[in-house]
């Protein structure tokens, strides 16, 4: 890899790309090689300059970001970062689902915004989404799609939903975490009796829209986790931002909202999910760790793994960013590494297995 990553600045917004430009700047690794107003001189410009990363916001006049992202996916090498807004979170998923690898919320043009803290985000997800492979960014066309034809007897109509909880599903993710569990969630369906718990590290006012887009692609219901909530089958609780979920209770197991510390930087963390889970379901604890930058969910794993839970990461190959999957297999945590097209049909294993098909 060179020295130097090569940035395209995307943005209709004059003094949004002045503020970028300005972020960057501090970092000598970095080159803004150009920016551009819509999403139609984007694509010129990204063929002349060949940038490494893209930075693309999604409304723009002419031609949109999600309207560029498939040209410049298929035109050019870039890795391509949306810039979202916190007014249409389902719009950054569908992003992330054609190809882009991470999104920033925009900065706010009508308050003011410490440069030092945009900088320091900023580049952080410019040089995050140099690692990832060109490549990967094909790879979760069809994922989705695979991962449910896996599944014996799907109908449109839905199975019958479970009446009692065999496990608890404790799945984590971060970078590329949105597709990925859409690939996960179509192949799993509520007629299984389990309950998922599911930690996605996100900005705040982006947890419900994800819940509503996993909804889509299953007949498992989907939800923003609160406290007091009772585990029910066929259920999934995804982790609110800004405070750690966990599982407590164990005759009538229900959810618990802390505020601590972030864990690794991050809250919610996935370790004190997993370890919850595996305190209160032992052996009939299932976690899962996707593509992620960092190590959340890798010592929650091995709690599980310890217990006698069963526990499976993504592989290499099919991760964004294959490091929370690495973390939790440098210390011995993990049961399987698959592929993502594979790991619903590996939670569907392991609850037969259990006695709970």
């Amino acid at each position: 890899m060179r020295s130097t990553i090569k940035v395209l600045i995307v943005d209709d917004s004059a003094l949004i790309r002045q503020m970028l430009t300005r972020a960057l700047s501090v970092d000598p690794g970095l080159e803004v090689v150009g920016t551009a107003r819509d999403g139609i001189e984007a694509i010129e410009k990204a063929v002349e300059l060949t940038p490494d990363v893209i930075t693309l916001d999604i409304a723009m006049p002419e031609l949109t970001g999600i309207e560029a992202l498939p040209h410049l996916i298929k035109a050019t090498p870039a890795r391509i970062v949306m810039l979202s807004s916190l007014d249409d979170p389902d719009t950054t998923y569908q992003a992330l689902a054609g190809g882009a690898v991470d999104f920033l919320v925009k900065p706010k043009t009508g308050v003011a915004t410490s440069l030092a803290e945009l900088s320091e985000t900023l580049i952080k997800k410019i040089k995050m989404a140099y690692r990832i492979s060109p490549e990967s960014r094909f790879e979760l066309g069809n994922v989705r799609q695979l991962a449910a034809e896996e599944v014996p007897g799907l109908k449109a109509e839905g199975p019958p939903v479970a009446t009692r909880i065999g496990r608890v599903v404790a799945i984590a993710s971060s970078t590329g975490g949105p597709p990925a569990l859409e690939a996960v969630f179509s192949g799993l369906t509520a007629s299984l009796p389990a309950a998922y718990v599911v930690v996605q590290h996100l900005p705040a006012g982006f947890t419900e829209s994800l819940a509503r887009r996993l909804s889509r692609v299953t007949d498992i219901h989907v939800e923003k986790g609160r406290s007091g909530m009772l585990l029910k089958p066929g259920s999934a609780y995804i982790a609110p931002y800004g405070t750690h979920m966990k599982v407590v209770g164990a005759t009538a197991p229900r959810l618990q909202m802390e505020d601590g510390p972030p864990i690794h930087g991050v809250r919610p963390a996935a370790d004190p999910l997993f370890t919850s889970v595996s305190d209160i379901f032992g052996s009939r604890s299932i976690g899962v760790v996707l593509t992620g930058m960092g190590s959340d969910g890798a010592q929650g794993l091995k709690r599980i793994f310890d217990g006698g839970g069963e526990t499976i990461v993504q592989d290499e190959k099919s991760s964004t960013v294959w490091g929370m999957p690495r973390a939790a297999i440098s210390i011995g945590a993990t049961d399987r590494i698959v592929p993502l097209q594979h790991i619903a049909a590996e939670i569907r294993r392991t609850l037969r297995e259990g006695g709970v098909s």
